[in-house]
């Protein structure tokens, strides 16, 4: 349960703000206020002995909730925690209306006297003009209902039910379908002096092609290269001249971050598919080696379906039928194998069954041709297994 972070312990605090860079005490009490007594603990053990990374006041909470450093250090460079600042302010906001400073304004003279149902009506209509704006500029942020609920403490009913009451339902739904593009007000005439008359050209002469204009502003350079060379990080660095952090930076401050994120998400997920798993494969097209694409793996948040994934493909070939199709792969796809961490088991079992066949025909002359029949294999990859696991 959220605490007043008047009674978080100065020691902490002041331990907390010097671990992180430029962050004041009430920015530290406030990300630390949601511990508990047991996370607070172990942020002491942490702060003790700190992990390597830069990190945040909300970074350190993360931790203290068992976190992994990895994560939290990826997150801080993402942007993920600034996100989650701003997403709990605007919520905070929302949820207390009655908290906002009311604008000063100059004296205005006093209305003539209301019937008591005109005096009730106005005060209502504005706080439910005021309630629809909140929740739909909430919508325009998160375009996602179910994050806009969370970030309201309710459950999805509940903000159905109350923009079912307000009437703007199907207003705040379609902004969860739109982009910013849409979002953006049609342009309108401006009722102002014409100019002078604009001699248009005959449309029989067609009019000179002129080349493009080159881009001029650093986001469409960086839409250019994207769009050129893909979300690989390699590619990009040897295009725009930078690398590591500076290239995130580059293009967060173009605006271009959730558009790389994505991208690159879809391009990793698709390429472990198509190789079956293999790290090094993924590496290798990316032009990178293994450790960094555990790297982006981790700041992607991908981490756990990259595993699901080579689960599945770790399941599929310990599944495969005998002999044949379980022999195949053991002499085809040898380092996919070793990658899933599946072929020291493979190889272990193909042999004592092979084994077995094989000592029963010695001191045939046709041994060969019978080994590959029982095995239903070709009589090119039964020598190779033979010589794959000694075969007398």
């Amino acid at each position: 349960m959220r605490r007043d972070p008047a009674t978080i312990p100065d020691d902490l605090v002041a331990s907390v703000r010097a671990h992180t860079d430029g962050a004041d005490d009430a920015e530290v009490r406030a990300a630390l206020a949601p511990l508990g007594p047991a996370e607070e603990k172990r942020l002491r053990r942490l702060l003790e002995s700190p992990p390597k990374g830069h990190f945040g006041p909300l970074a350190w909470a993360d931790l203290a909730r068992g976190t992994d450093a990895q994560v939290a250090a990826a997150r801080e460079v993402s942007g993920y925690y600034t996100l989650l600042a701003e997403r709990d302010a605007l919520a905070a906001l929302v949820s207390n209306p009655n908290q906002r400073k009311p604008r000063t304004a100059k004296p205005k003279p006093e209305p003539e006297p209301q019937s008591d149902p005109e005096r009730r009506l106005k005060p209502d209509r504005r706080a439910r003009s005021a309630r629809s704006q909140d929740l739909l500029g909430l919508f325009a942020y998160h375009r996602d209902a179910p994050l806009v609920a969370r970030s309201l403490h309710l459950s999805l009913e509940e903000l159905n039910a109350q923009l079912d009451d307000l009437g703007i339902r199907r207003k705040a739904y379609r902004l969860t379908r739109g982009t910013d593009a849409q979002m953006m007000p049609l342009a309108s005439p401006v009722k102002a002096p014409s100019g002078p008359s604009v001699r248009r050209r005959s449309r029989a002469a067609p009019a000179p092609e002129t080349p493009p204009p080159p881009p001029s502003s650093d986001a469409e350079k960086l839409k250019a290269a994207l769009a050129e060379a893909g979300p690989r990080r390699a590619l990009l660095a040897e295009r725009l001249g930078v690398s590591g952090r500076a290239l995130l930076a580059r293009f967060r401050a173009a605006g271009l971050e959730r558009e790389l994120a994505l991208r690159e998400r879809d391009l990793i997920r698709a390429l472990f598919a198509r190789h079956q798993g293999s790290e090094t494969r993924v590496a290798a097209e990316l032009q990178s080696s293994p450790e960094a694409l555990r790297d982006i793996v981790v700041e992607r948040g991908l981490s756990r379906e990259v595993e699901a994934l080579r689960h599945r493909f770790r399941r599929e070939a310990l599944r495969r039928r005998w002999p044949k199709d379980r022999i195949e792969q053991l002499l085809d796809r040898r380092d996919e194998l070793a990658e899933l961490g599946v072929l020291e088991g493979l190889e272990r079992e193909v042999s004592v069954r092979a084994g077995v066949i094989w000592n029963s025909l010695q001191g045939k002359e046709d041994a060969l041709d019978l080994f590959a029949k029982k095995l239903r294999l070709s009589r090119t990859d039964a020598v190779r297994l033979q010589k794959l696991l000694h075969l007398g």
